[in-house]
């Protein structure tokens, strides 16, 4: 069969034969470059290398009164094979995922009259560019999608909330001490007059949905610190609220043999001659 393109001739020693077709990969040229996958921002050959502590790159939020559906977009920017932290919480009901397709939830609430938290985590493909979530007959929901970048995705858990507190009548709740890899705290309250709030000293706040005030709403606040084991303290409100629940999201990472020092921690990250900061 005859070509169709004009082909490029290299001597070998012995003959005339048609030269290898090489391909530039970023680095080198090559003969067999490897597959690549557009991540959102750049053509990837591999996704980038998971690490103990994944980083908090973004976050969205919203609020839903009186609608049986809520959709709240991920952030933008957001990258495949970044961990998405979807989280749903309502007034009354057992919140349902609709959209992405085929993840499951972690839900938690027993009683189908008190406020409930539906928390789902998986690693982006790229497709899910909004989640939708089912309220059922819920007056009110809190909607939040948090990202972290660099998380092991082959880690990944049907149950992202490791551990969990419910308290009455309380205008300061506990935290539980963190755990392994990226520790993500969600703190549920129910009043009418939450406007104000203090996490600790050790962990950064991140994304929040406060009530309106005078009106009996849900506030969410989330903060987050690496894991070492012990607490940081408690989260300070500006008043006494009738319900407080507090949840403990672990993004999994993959540990590097080093211990953690958590600013404020005055039990496991004490300070001495052989502490290094890095």
């Amino acid at each position: 069969m005859p070509r169709n393109y004009n082909p490029v001739l290299a001597w070998t020693g012995k003959g005339w034969a048609e030269a290898a077709k090489k391909v530039w990969d970023g680095k080198t040229w090559v003969d067999k470059p490897a597959v690549r996958y557009w991540d959102g921002q750049e053509w990837m050959v591999r996704p980038p290398e998971a690490r103990e502590f994944a980083t908090y790159f973004g976050s969205t939020s919203g609020s839903v009164s009186n609608k049986r559906y809520a959709a709240l977009s991920v952030p933008p920017g957001t990258r495949v094979n970044d961990f998405v932290v979807s989280i749903c919480a309502s007034m009354s009901g057992l919140p349902r995922l609709l959209s992405p397709a085929g993840r499951m939830p972690q839900v938690l609430g027993s009683d189908p009259t008190e406020i409930s938290l539906a928390v789902a985590c998986w690693p982006y493909t790229g497709d899910e560019k909004q989640v939708v979530w089912d309220l059922g007959a819920s007056p009110q929901g809190k909607l939040m999608n948090l990202v972290y970048r660099n998380g092991d995705a082959t880690q990944q858990s049907l149950t992202p909330v490791s551990d969990m507190q419910v308290y009455k009548a309380v205008d300061k709740i506990p935290l539980m001490a963190s755990r392994d890899f990226m520790s993500v705290f969600v703190a549920l309250t129910v009043s009418r007059q939450v406007t104000s709030y203090q996490w600790p000293e050790g962990l950064v706040p991140r994304e929040s949905a406060l009530g309106r005030f005078g009106s009996y709403e849900i506030s969410v606040l989330t903060a987050d610190t690496p894991g070492a084991g012990a607490s940081a303290g408690a989260l300070s409100l500006n008043t006494t609220v009738d319900t407080a629940g507090l949840y403990l999201v672990t993004i999994p990472g993959r540990s590097d043999g080093r211990p953690t020092w958590i600013l404020g921690d005055d039990r496991a990250s004490v300070l001495g001659v052989n502490t290094y900061l890095g």
